[in-house]
């Protein structure tokens, strides 16, 4: 069954529609884009899929810190792959969301996904790197908006998912959609 028809697909915004329009971490989003570098190992992997035709599917939304490290990196990993890819927003299309909830619950994001020349699903990965997930694993759930242990609460998850960050990007990444993609394809 189709993610989306090629039809709807092709109304996606490309990467730089989406960071032209950027009303939030636009910066961020440039700087990560500017300094995204693969391995050799990385730059065959990418090349091996180039004859595929696939297609990416991005779920964002300008507010989230988390797409504005991921989203460009993938944009990157895309171009390489010879990709196609699109963005849309998460909450303008929830019907697309809402086949991909995280836990089956959270319409977390960003979420990329991938998908056969054809728009046929293959498999999606997201929100966050598995690393950063178990990093700030321990801080979660944070206090509720209004608790007045919440604005510390938050300043600490925030610089721990940083501190991950920063250990994970841009190979670490890269290597983990590689590694999703490659499985879902064998």
């Amino acid at each position: 069954m189709p993610v989306v028809s090629p039809e709807r697909f092709a109304t996606g915004l490309t990467w730089s529609e989406y960071l032209a329009g950027a009303t939030e971490h636009k910066e961020r989003r440039q700087a990560v884009y500017a300094s995204v570098t693969f391995t050799p190992e990385q730059q065959a992997a990418l090349a091996a899929l180039r004859p595929l035709g696939l297609k990416v599917l991005v779920l964002e939304e300008y507010w989230c810190g988390d797409a504005a490290r991921t989203g460009p990196l993938l944009a990157r990993f895309a171009e390489e792959a010879g990709m196609e890819a699109r963005w849309f927003f998460r909450d303008q299309n929830l019907d697309i969301m809402d086949q991909y909830l995280e836990n089956g619950t959270s319409r977390a994001i960003p979420c990329f996904i991938f998908m056969d020349r054809n728009c046929e699903y293959i498999v999606h990965w997201g929100s966050r790197p598995r690393a950063v997930k178990e990093a700030v694993r321990p801080l979660q759930p944070l206090p509720p908006q209004g608790d007045p242990a919440r604005p510390a609460a938050f300043e600490r998850f925030v610089a721990v998912l940083s501190e991950a960050y920063d250990r994970v990007m841009p190979h670490g990444v890269t290597d983990e959609l590689l590694e999703v993609l490659n499985s879902a394809l064998r």
